[in-house]
Protein backbone atom coordinates (compact mmCIF):
# COMPACT_ATOMS: atom_id res chain seq x y z
CA UNK A 1 0.00 0.00 0.00
CA UNK A 2 -0.09 5.28 0.93
CA UNK A 3 -1.41 12.51 3.28
CA UNK A 4 -8.21 20.07 2.02
CA UNK A 5 -11.06 19.93 0.73
CA UNK A 6 -11.91 22.43 2.88
CA UNK A 7 -8.74 21.93 3.82
CA UNK A 8 -7.55 23.37 7.41
CA UNK A 9 -5.83 26.33 6.01
CA UNK A 10 -7.85 29.34 7.46
CA UNK A 11 -6.37 33.14 6.89
CA UNK A 12 -6.79 35.62 9.39
CA UNK A 13 -7.36 39.61 7.79
CA UNK A 14 -8.36 41.65 10.62
CA UNK A 15 -11.85 40.25 12.07
CA UNK A 16 -12.54 38.15 8.85
CA UNK A 17 -11.99 34.59 8.41
CA UNK A 18 -11.61 32.89 4.80
CA UNK A 19 -11.41 29.55 4.14
CA UNK A 20 -8.81 28.59 1.29
CA UNK A 21 -10.13 26.99 -1.52
CA UNK A 22 -8.79 23.68 -2.35
CA UNK A 23 -7.02 23.29 -5.07
CA UNK A 24 -7.91 20.70 -7.82
CA UNK A 25 -5.53 18.07 -8.53
CA UNK A 26 -1.90 18.91 -10.65
CA UNK A 27 -3.08 19.03 -14.39
CA UNK A 28 -2.03 15.48 -16.25
CA UNK A 29 -3.30 12.52 -14.18
CA UNK A 30 -6.92 13.05 -14.64
CA UNK A 31 -7.10 9.93 -17.03
CA UNK A 32 -5.15 7.90 -15.61
CA UNK A 33 -7.71 5.13 -13.73
CA UNK A 34 -5.67 3.62 -10.62
CA UNK A 35 -6.68 2.69 -6.84
CA UNK A 36 -4.26 2.96 -4.02
CA UNK A 37 -1.16 4.88 -5.49
CA UNK A 38 2.12 5.21 -4.60
CA UNK A 39 4.70 6.94 -6.25
CA UNK A 40 8.77 7.44 -6.35
CA UNK A 41 11.21 8.88 -8.49
CA UNK A 42 14.07 7.52 -10.84
CA UNK A 43 16.73 10.33 -11.04
CA UNK A 44 18.68 8.19 -13.37
CA UNK A 45 16.18 7.50 -15.50
CA UNK A 46 14.25 11.25 -15.18
CA UNK A 47 11.04 9.42 -14.45
CA UNK A 48 8.12 9.39 -12.31
CA UNK A 49 6.52 5.98 -11.39
CA UNK A 50 3.43 5.67 -9.96
CA UNK A 51 1.81 1.88 -8.96
CA UNK A 52 -1.39 1.10 -7.98
CA UNK A 53 -3.88 -1.87 -7.39
CA UNK A 54 -4.73 -4.22 -10.25
CA UNK A 55 -3.40 -5.68 -12.94
CA UNK A 56 -0.93 -6.86 -10.78
CA UNK A 57 0.25 -3.39 -9.57
CA UNK A 58 0.14 -1.17 -12.80
CA UNK A 59 2.92 0.92 -13.24
CA UNK A 60 2.64 4.12 -15.07
CA UNK A 61 5.63 6.39 -15.72
CA UNK A 62 6.11 10.19 -16.83
CA UNK A 63 9.25 12.36 -17.55
CA UNK A 64 7.07 14.97 -15.25
CA UNK A 65 4.97 15.30 -11.97
CA UNK A 66 2.35 16.74 -14.41
CA UNK A 67 2.47 14.36 -17.20
CA UNK A 68 1.47 12.95 -19.44
CA UNK A 69 1.88 9.12 -17.55
CA UNK A 70 1.92 6.06 -19.36
CA UNK A 71 0.71 2.28 -18.71
CA UNK A 72 4.04 0.57 -19.59
CA UNK A 73 2.85 -2.62 -17.86
CA UNK A 74 3.20 -4.62 -14.34
CA UNK A 75 5.09 -5.22 -11.50
CA UNK A 76 4.35 -9.00 -10.86
CA UNK A 77 2.58 -9.96 -14.57
CA UNK A 78 2.73 -13.71 -14.27
CA UNK A 79 0.88 -13.19 -10.71
CA UNK A 80 2.87 -12.98 -6.52
CA UNK A 81 4.27 -16.66 -5.72
CA UNK A 82 2.32 -16.80 -2.53
CA UNK A 83 0.52 -19.32 -2.91
CA UNK A 84 -3.11 -17.43 -1.65
CA UNK A 85 -6.42 -17.15 -3.58
CA UNK A 86 -5.86 -13.82 -5.13
CA UNK A 87 -2.08 -13.66 -5.90
CA UNK A 88 -3.28 -12.29 -9.76
CA UNK A 89 -5.02 -9.65 -7.79
CA UNK A 90 -2.47 -7.64 -5.93
CA UNK A 91 -3.78 -4.46 -3.73
CA UNK A 92 -2.00 -1.81 -2.18
CA UNK A 93 1.80 -0.95 -2.86
CA UNK A 94 4.42 0.44 -1.15
CA UNK A 95 7.23 2.04 -2.79
CA UNK A 96 11.08 2.97 -1.24
CA UNK A 97 14.10 2.70 -2.30
CA UNK A 98 16.17 0.43 0.03
CA UNK A 99 20.08 -0.52 -0.40
CA UNK A 100 20.41 0.40 -3.53
CA UNK A 101 16.92 -1.21 -4.65
CA UNK A 102 13.19 -0.23 -5.01
CA UNK A 103 11.70 -1.94 -2.87
CA UNK A 104 7.99 -2.26 -3.16
CA UNK A 105 5.24 -4.15 -0.72
CA UNK A 106 2.20 -5.30 -2.19
CA UNK A 107 -0.98 -7.20 -0.39
CA UNK A 108 -2.78 -10.00 -1.29
CA UNK A 109 -6.70 -10.72 0.06
CA UNK A 110 -10.26 -10.07 -1.25
CA UNK A 111 -12.91 -8.36 0.24
CA UNK A 112 -14.15 -9.39 3.43
CA UNK A 113 -11.43 -12.18 4.03
CA UNK A 114 -8.60 -12.35 6.62
CA UNK A 115 -6.59 -14.88 4.55
CA UNK A 116 -4.64 -12.15 3.06
CA UNK A 117 -0.52 -12.06 3.02
CA UNK A 118 2.16 -8.92 2.81
CA UNK A 119 4.53 -9.70 -0.05
CA UNK A 120 7.66 -7.65 -1.05
CA UNK A 121 9.44 -7.35 -4.78
CA UNK A 122 12.79 -5.52 -5.62
CA UNK A 123 14.22 -3.99 -8.70
CA UNK A 124 16.93 -2.30 -9.46
CA UNK A 125 15.15 0.05 -11.75
CA UNK A 126 11.30 -0.14 -11.20
CA UNK A 127 10.75 -0.94 -15.21
CA UNK A 128 8.57 -3.62 -15.87
CA UNK A 129 10.99 -7.03 -16.29
CA UNK A 130 13.23 -5.70 -13.76
CA UNK A 131 11.24 -6.95 -10.69
CA UNK A 132 12.14 -10.23 -8.33
CA UNK A 133 9.53 -10.94 -5.85
CA UNK A 134 10.47 -12.51 -2.96
CA UNK A 135 7.21 -13.66 -1.34
CA UNK A 136 5.67 -13.39 1.48
CA UNK A 137 6.76 -10.78 4.30
CA UNK A 138 3.61 -11.95 6.92
CA UNK A 139 0.10 -13.42 6.77
CA UNK A 140 -3.09 -13.81 8.44
CA UNK A 141 -5.90 -16.26 8.52
CA UNK A 142 -9.49 -16.20 9.97
CA UNK A 143 -9.93 -15.74 13.23
CA UNK A 144 -6.65 -13.78 13.89
CA UNK A 145 -6.93 -10.21 15.29
CA UNK A 146 -5.38 -8.44 12.09
CA UNK A 147 -5.50 -8.22 8.70
CA UNK A 148 -2.50 -8.22 7.06
CA UNK A 149 -2.73 -5.66 4.03
CA UNK A 150 -2.36 -2.21 3.98
CA UNK A 151 1.44 -1.83 4.48
CA UNK A 152 3.54 1.50 4.83
CA UNK A 153 7.52 1.75 5.42
CA UNK A 154 8.78 4.43 7.46
CA UNK A 155 12.54 5.03 7.21
CA UNK A 156 14.86 7.21 9.81
CA UNK A 157 15.05 5.18 12.87
CA UNK A 158 18.28 2.54 13.79
CA UNK A 159 16.16 -0.31 11.99
CA UNK A 160 13.32 0.70 9.28
CA UNK A 161 9.81 0.38 10.57
CA UNK A 162 6.74 -0.60 9.05
CA UNK A 163 2.58 -1.15 9.94
CA UNK A 164 -0.41 -2.62 8.47
CA UNK A 165 -3.57 -2.29 9.03
CA UNK A 166 -6.31 -4.21 10.40
CA UNK A 167 -10.01 -5.57 11.16
CA UNK A 168 -10.89 -6.30 15.24
CA UNK A 169 -13.26 -9.49 14.48
CA UNK A 170 -16.35 -7.75 16.56
CA UNK A 171 -16.15 -5.18 14.54
CA UNK A 172 -15.93 -3.04 10.90
CA UNK A 173 -12.80 -0.86 12.49
CA UNK A 174 -9.40 -1.05 10.83
CA UNK A 175 -6.82 -0.05 13.39
CA UNK A 176 -3.38 0.46 11.86
CA UNK A 177 -0.85 -1.73 13.77
CA UNK A 178 3.01 -1.15 13.93
CA UNK A 179 5.61 -3.66 13.75
CA UNK A 180 9.42 -2.95 13.21
CA UNK A 181 11.32 -5.29 10.60
CA UNK A 182 14.72 -5.76 10.01
CA UNK A 183 16.75 -3.64 7.68
CA UNK A 184 19.66 -5.90 5.71
CA UNK A 185 20.98 -5.96 2.35
CA UNK A 186 17.59 -6.90 0.89
CA UNK A 187 15.34 -5.86 3.37
CA UNK A 188 12.80 -8.21 3.29
CA UNK A 189 10.84 -10.13 6.12
CA UNK A 190 12.52 -10.73 10.08
CA UNK A 191 11.90 -9.90 13.12
CA UNK A 192 8.30 -8.21 13.97
CA UNK A 193 7.18 -7.50 16.93
CA UNK A 194 4.45 -9.74 18.02
CA UNK A 195 1.09 -8.75 17.18
CA UNK A 196 -0.95 -6.66 17.23
CA UNK A 197 1.74 -4.39 17.44
CA UNK A 198 1.21 -0.71 18.40
CA UNK A 199 -2.58 1.26 18.12
CA UNK A 200 -1.95 4.14 16.15
CA UNK A 201 -4.97 5.16 14.34
CA UNK A 202 -9.18 4.25 14.52
CA UNK A 203 -11.43 2.24 16.51
CA UNK A 204 -13.95 -0.70 16.31
CA UNK A 205 -16.74 0.71 13.92
CA UNK A 206 -14.80 3.60 12.42
CA UNK A 207 -14.03 2.49 8.35
CA UNK A 208 -10.60 3.95 8.78
CA UNK A 209 -8.12 2.28 6.62
CA UNK A 210 -4.70 3.86 4.07
CA UNK A 211 -2.42 4.62 7.27
CA UNK A 212 0.51 6.09 5.83
CA UNK A 213 3.36 7.83 8.61
CA UNK A 214 5.78 10.94 6.66
CA UNK A 215 8.42 13.26 8.48
CA UNK A 216 8.48 16.27 6.22
CA UNK A 217 12.46 17.72 6.06
CA UNK A 218 10.37 20.86 7.37
CA UNK A 219 9.13 19.82 10.56
CA UNK A 220 10.00 17.97 13.98
CA UNK A 221 6.61 16.04 13.60
CA UNK A 222 5.67 12.56 12.58
CA UNK A 223 2.29 12.80 10.68
CA UNK A 224 -0.01 10.07 10.73
CA UNK A 225 -2.16 10.47 7.57
CA UNK A 226 -5.38 7.59 7.30
CA UNK A 227 -8.14 7.41 5.20
CA UNK A 228 -11.69 7.66 6.39
CA UNK A 229 -15.18 7.06 5.29
CA UNK A 230 -16.61 5.19 1.94
CA UNK A 231 -14.46 4.65 -1.14
CA UNK A 232 -16.47 4.08 -3.94
CA UNK A 233 -16.04 1.00 -5.74
CA UNK A 234 -16.58 0.08 -9.68
CA UNK A 235 -20.15 -1.05 -9.73
CA UNK A 236 -21.46 0.51 -6.85
CA UNK A 237 -25.15 1.43 -7.29
CA UNK A 238 -25.30 4.09 -4.93
CA UNK A 239 -22.95 6.71 -3.23
CA UNK A 240 -22.71 6.97 0.81
CA UNK A 241 -24.72 9.79 2.52
CA UNK A 242 -23.10 13.68 2.32
CA UNK A 243 -19.98 13.50 4.33
CA UNK A 244 -19.58 9.60 5.29
CA UNK A 245 -17.47 9.19 1.80
CA UNK A 246 -13.84 8.38 1.65
CA UNK A 247 -11.46 11.73 3.09
CA UNK A 248 -8.02 11.82 3.96
CA UNK A 249 -7.59 12.61 7.73
CA UNK A 250 -4.39 13.26 9.80
CA UNK A 251 -2.94 13.24 13.24
CA UNK A 252 0.50 14.22 14.48
CA UNK A 253 2.85 13.00 17.11
CA UNK A 254 6.72 13.19 17.93
CA UNK A 255 7.79 10.11 17.49
CA UNK A 256 6.52 7.69 14.14
CA UNK A 257 5.37 5.10 16.00
CA UNK A 258 2.75 7.68 17.95
CA UNK A 259 0.83 8.34 19.39
CA UNK A 260 -0.60 10.67 17.41
CA UNK A 261 -3.19 13.83 17.73
CA UNK A 262 -5.31 15.99 15.88
CA UNK A 263 -5.61 19.83 16.01
CA UNK A 264 -7.71 19.33 18.62
CA UNK A 265 -5.35 17.84 21.07
CA UNK A 266 -7.45 14.49 20.61
CA UNK A 267 -5.76 10.95 19.93
CA UNK A 268 -6.60 9.94 16.77
CA UNK A 269 -7.63 6.44 18.29
CA UNK A 270 -10.32 7.92 20.71
CA UNK A 271 -14.09 6.89 19.45
CA UNK A 272 -15.61 10.60 20.16
CA UNK A 273 -18.28 12.64 18.71
CA UNK A 274 -17.05 14.50 16.03
CA UNK A 275 -14.63 11.80 15.06
CA UNK A 276 -10.88 12.60 15.96
CA UNK A 277 -8.59 13.24 12.75
CA UNK A 278 -7.73 16.94 11.15
CA UNK A 279 -8.97 17.20 7.76
CA UNK A 280 -6.46 17.14 4.94
CA UNK A 281 -8.26 16.51 1.78
CA UNK A 282 -12.10 15.77 1.21
CA UNK A 283 -14.70 16.30 -1.90
CA UNK A 284 -14.44 19.37 -3.67
CA UNK A 285 -15.43 20.46 -7.08
CA UNK A 286 -15.24 17.24 -9.66
CA UNK A 287 -12.96 15.43 -6.92
CA UNK A 288 -15.29 13.08 -5.09
CA UNK A 289 -14.10 10.78 -2.10
CA UNK A 290 -10.11 11.38 -2.43
CA UNK A 291 -8.55 8.49 -0.54
CA UNK A 292 -5.95 5.79 -0.67
CA UNK A 293 -2.79 8.35 -0.04
CA UNK A 294 0.47 7.88 0.04
CA UNK A 295 3.29 11.20 0.81
CA UNK A 296 6.42 11.73 -1.30
CA UNK A 297 9.41 13.96 -1.12
CA UNK A 298 9.83 15.25 -4.41
CA UNK A 299 13.77 15.79 -4.97
CA UNK A 300 12.62 17.47 -8.48
CA UNK A 301 10.64 20.21 -7.04
CA UNK A 302 12.19 19.63 -3.40
CA UNK A 303 8.42 19.71 -2.23
CA UNK A 304 6.38 17.67 0.08
CA UNK A 305 3.80 15.32 -2.69
CA UNK A 306 0.28 13.26 -2.00
CA UNK A 307 -1.00 11.03 -4.85
CA UNK A 308 -4.66 9.93 -3.85
CA UNK A 309 -7.17 7.96 -6.18
CA UNK A 310 -10.88 9.71 -6.38
CA UNK A 311 -13.91 9.85 -8.14
CA UNK A 312 -15.28 12.51 -10.32
CA UNK A 313 -18.33 13.61 -9.28
CA UNK A 314 -19.77 14.25 -12.36
CA UNK A 315 -19.37 10.45 -14.05
CA UNK A 316 -22.18 8.02 -13.66
CA UNK A 317 -22.19 6.19 -9.85
CA UNK A 318 -19.71 3.08 -10.17
CA UNK A 319 -17.14 4.78 -12.50
CA UNK A 320 -13.35 4.11 -11.92
CA UNK A 321 -11.26 6.06 -9.56
CA UNK A 322 -8.10 8.35 -10.96
CA UNK A 323 -4.85 9.71 -10.04
CA UNK A 324 -4.47 12.55 -8.05
CA UNK A 325 -1.91 14.47 -7.06
CA UNK A 326 -1.33 17.75 -5.24
CA UNK A 327 1.06 19.63 -3.35
CA UNK A 328 1.32 19.53 0.60
CA UNK A 329 2.47 22.74 2.89
CA UNK A 330 3.36 21.92 6.20
CA UNK A 331 4.72 25.75 7.34
CA UNK A 332 1.78 25.70 9.64
CA UNK A 333 2.23 22.47 11.60
CA UNK A 334 -0.45 21.08 9.76
CA UNK A 335 -0.08 19.73 5.70
CA UNK A 336 -2.26 21.66 3.86
CA UNK A 337 -2.82 20.74 0.18
CA UNK A 338 -1.57 23.92 -2.13
CA UNK A 339 -0.68 24.95 -5.67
Amino acid sequence: MKCSIIIRALLGLLTTTFVAATPNPIAGSDTVVVRDPSIWYNSGLGKYFVFSTDNNIAIWTSSAITGPWTNVGSVLPSCSIIDLPGNCNLWAPDINFIDGLYTLYYAISSLGSQNSAIGVATSPSMMPGTWTDLGEVISSVTGDVFNAIDIWLVMGWDISSWSISWRERSGFGLFIRFFFLACRSQLIRSYFKPTPGTHLAGYSGRPAEAGFVYKPSSQPYYYGFFSDGITPLIGATSRPPAGEEYKVLVGRGADGQGPFYDELGNEITLDLDPPTGTLVLGSHDNVYAPGGQSIFADPVSGRDVIVYHYVKLSDPIGGPSYLGINYLDFSSGWPVVVS
